[in-house]
């Protein structure tokens, strides 16, 4: 499987979810675009990613809390790595803050 996205679709997509303003337009939009199975794993994502910012567990318990492979928690792992500092800083403060 390649891993090569493209570039002009991608920026479109981005560039549609910028002019949302409701989490209805997100759902309606994310249906079109996303299958359950799609929905399932970025939600698992952005678990994992909450869970690695908090750096409050081990990742073997990440995985068992919310039943996802240590490779899922090594791939996030590894993404947060390659962010900078502040990227790091401001995903900590926005992703922490709105799940508390």
């Amino acid at each position: 499987m390649e891993d090569h996205i493209p570039s002009q679709g991608w920026e479109s997509f981005i560039t549609l979810c910028t002019t949302l303003s409701s989490k209805e337009e997100f759902d309606l939009v994310f249906d079109l675009f996303l299958t359950i199975e799609e929905k399932n794993l970025l939600a698992s994502r952005a678990l994992i990613i909450k869970e690695l910012l908090e750096e409050k567990l081990p990742q073997r318990e990440i995985a068992k809390i919310h039943h996802v492979s240590i490779a899922q928690i090594t791939r996030g792992s590894n993404a947060l790595k390659r962010m900078d500092l502040a990227t790091k800083k401001f995903l900590k403060n926005s992703l922490l803050n709105w799940w508390r």
